[in-house]
């Protein structure tokens, strides 16, 4: 795993294990090995470290591996390797290329030096993972940077290129294009060899002064940093801040010990173990056992049917992703609306920052409309949006199919029609599936397919290509023939609401303690929001997935025929004045709700707190997402986890049903739904998998190391 060589004196140290030179344990043995033997080499006058080699491509490293977290308190640990390099009398020179993230950042800080390409970018993605950084970087950034612009480094999501002048301080020497970094490093270590044989010192990280030396611009920094995280559920950023605060006051060594409880505290919180786990279920979920021994078709050019929203926000985010598009539309005033609509929707993602402004213009010049069904046979992927109702979608169908290319696949944003049902109107089924995106389609990074009965490996293959290839997205198989897999997930929550409408907690009552909890609109605004007509419709396909009761939908049926059909209608759960939701005990009466008087005086029931809320939540939904791995509509828990967080607004840092209920005890949630089966046999009864999974001491967790990231 670590290359040892020797260039002029040097000892070359390189990370060699691709992709991403992972700092595993071996990695980690392996390298203090090496560094040792270099130290101790009389003929190695310097040493450089570097990942350039097998994986040009790579960073230095990309930090810690997520999946050995049991093994990060294994010696030698990273701050051990740092503190081997920070003290060694024989320079050691950190070549930075690429990424380089997390634990290999903190590598290179406690070199002597640090030589960077032009390219070069570095990042703690840390945070994100509910973790603050282990081997020092939250006390010799802020020697080097000051506190905010170490704080707006480890606080970032996305890694930062080294030739910003904000973190110019961290480079000894920024490479022209044309320089070899090794050469280059060689040459620096070789310079600063010859400076300490003359009687000079090496500059050491732990002792630079240069960032803290105004206490009050750092203060200020901050106390501003702490403001701002102070209100998020991911606690780490607080952590983070006050790490940094300790590099400010403290020696060095107390702020290195401070820095390792806290990254230790959060290793072990629930906080962290959802936020790891939410990572690696959208990894996990591109693991489909049609991938295996397939060859996907490649594909440059996809057609659209349909002039809505979806089909738009689709276009731009073809076009974004450097893919041709053709455009169907029946007339020439629709196409040239569509157009306009398009440029709009590219704007967009300038706004957002997903893409600049230049490249609007550049992303529309490879779209193309048509009003001539027959141009759409360049394409390798046709895909339909048009109304979800099954006599118009089997006309398309009929109609795609006698026009699109022999190999080309054809593609069905149907959200409530089976897949089957859709192929038969065609001549190849093989070629025939089906494509979920959340709304808004260009913003998203998430994708559904349904691979109807007989749809081919290699269909599936293409399309999991485009979307996680060109298109960046996570992609997940939902295997129902029809709806998306967190359909009946959605559909417990919303019968575990209604049934507490029942017990007497308010429409408000419940969305509070849901929003508490973290979902960002409670469920009864969330279903005003989408529109109770679609919720309704998409309920109903739910229930022949997983069967969950139908007292929730009566009540949607209910709503609907009273006009009530949600925010567009001005009323559906709430009244809506401007934009905002208002309670409206009207729904009480409709929906023949017990309305009892220590609810109306606004005193909470006693078994419905917020705690016995969300338990009830969690309960469902696990419940729920338990038989639908058993019914084979996932082929895992954690795929769950990851369409219910990534299309259904599920808190991230809860890590999703099937990890909620982990970190409250499977046996917890099973006594929750052995009480709870009274109030509502068809949503509570357990499903047969509790039972199993805590009589092994298990959880479902477990079961997705078949198919482990």
């Amino acid at each position: 795993m670590i290359r040892q060589d020797a260039r002029s004196g040097v000892a070359l140290l390189t990370l060699d294990h691709p992709p991403s030179h992972f700092l595993t344990l071996r990695m980690r043995r392996d390298l203090e090995q090496a560094l040792h033997a270099a130290i101790a080499d009389p003929a190695a006058r310097a040493i450089v470290l570097t990942g350039l080699g097998a994986s040009a491509a790579s960073g230095l490293s990309a930090g810690l591996d997520l999946r050995e977290a049991a093994l990060w308190s294994e010696k030698p640990q990273v701050a051990d390797l740092c503190h081997l390099i920070e003290t060694s009398e024989t320079p050691v020179v950190a070549v930075l290329h690429g990424v380089t993230l997390g634990a290999g950042v903190e590598l290179s800080l406690a070199a002597h030096a640090r030589l960077a390409t032009g390219e070069a970018r570095i990042g703690f993605p840390d945070v994100m993972m509910g973790l603050c950084p282990g081997a020092g970087a939250t006390q010799r950034l802020p020697r080097f940077l000051g506190a905010q612009f170490a704080l707006d480094l480890l606080l970032s999501q996305h890694p930062r290129l080294l030739r910003a002048r904000q973190l110019r301080p961290l480079v000894d020497r920024l490479l022209p294009q044309d320089a070899d970094p090794v050469d280059a490093a060689v040459e620096l270590a070789l310079a600063l060899a010859d400076d300490l044989e003359q009687g000079g010192t090496l500059r050491r990280s732990c002792e630079l002064r240069e960032g803290l030396t105004d206490f009050a611009a750092n203060a200020g920094a901050i106390a501003a940093r702490r403001t701002q995280v102070a209100a998020s559920p991911n606690f780490a950023g607080a952590r983070i801040v006050d790490c940094v605060e300790a590099a400010c006051l403290l020696p060095f060594e107390a702020g290195l010990a401070f820095e390792a409880v806290a990254h230790q505290d959060l290793l072990e919180s629930d906080l962290s173990k959802a936020l790891r786990h939410s990572t690696f279920a959208a990894a996990r979920a591109g693991q489909m056992p049609e991938l295996s021994g397939t060859s996907p078709q490649a594909v440059a050019r996809v057609a659209l049917v349909g002039g809505g929203t979806q089909a738009v926000q689709l276009a731009a985010a073809c076009l974004s992703a450097g893919l041709r598009v053709v455009h169907f539309e029946r007339s020439d005033a629709a196409v040239l609306a569509l157009s306009e609509r398009i440029k709009s929707a590219l704007a967009v993602l300038v706004t957002n920052g997903r893409t600049d402004a230049d490249a609007v213009e550049r992303d529309l010049a490879r779209w193309h409309g048509t009003t001539a069904l027959s141009e759409l046979a360049s394409a390798g992927i046709v895909i339909e949006s048009v109304a979800d109702s099954l006599p118009t979608k089997l006309q398309v169908m009929a109609a795609l199919d006698r026009v699109a290319g022999q190999d080309a696949l054809l593609v069905t944003t149907s959200a409530l029609l089976g897949i089957d049902e859709i192929a038969a109107a065609t001549s190849r089924p093989a070629a025939v599936l089906g494509l979920r995106l959340p709304a808004p389609v260009h913003l998203s990074r998430f994708a559904q397919i349904i691979p109807g009965a007989a749809t081919s490996d290699q269909a599936v293959s293409t399309l999991v290509t485009l979307l996680r290839g060109a298109m960046d997205r996570i992609v997940l198989r939902s295997g129902t023939g029809g709806g998306g897999l967190g359909e009946p997930i959605f559909a417990a929550l919303q019968a575990a609401a209604a049934g507490m409408l029942r017990l007497g907690a308010t429409v408000e009552r419940i969305d509070s303690a849901l929003q508490d909890y973290g979902f960002a609109h409670g469920i009864f605004r969330q279903m005003d929001m989408l529109g109770l007509e679609t919720v309704l419709a998409r309920g109903q396909v739910a229930a022949r997935q997983v069967h969950c009761g139908t007292a929730h939908l009566d009540d949607l049926d209910r709503l609907v025929m009273a006009g009530r059909t949600g925010l567009a209608a001005g009323r559906g759960y709430y009244l809506w004045q401007d934009g905002q939701p208002q309670p409206d005990r009207a729904v009480s009466a409709l929906l023949d709700v017990p309305a009892p008087p220590q609810v109306q005086a606004g005193v909470q029931m006693p078994n419905l707190s917020d705690e016995a809320i969300v338990l009830r939540a969690i309960a469902a939904m696990a419940n729920a997402g338990a038989r639908a791995v058993r019914a084979g509509l996932a082929l895992r828990p954690s795929d769950i986890d990851t369409v219910m967080i990534e299309a259904h607004g599920f808190p991230r840092w809860h890590g999703g049903p099937m990890k909620s209920a982990d970190l409250v005890g499977l046996f917890n949630v099973q006594r929750a739904l052995q009480r709870l089966a009274a109030d509502d046999p068809a949503l509570y009864t357990a499903d047969p998998a509790f039972a199993a999974l805590v009589r092994e001491g298990q959880s479902f967790d477990s079961l997705n190391d078949q198919g482990a990231a």
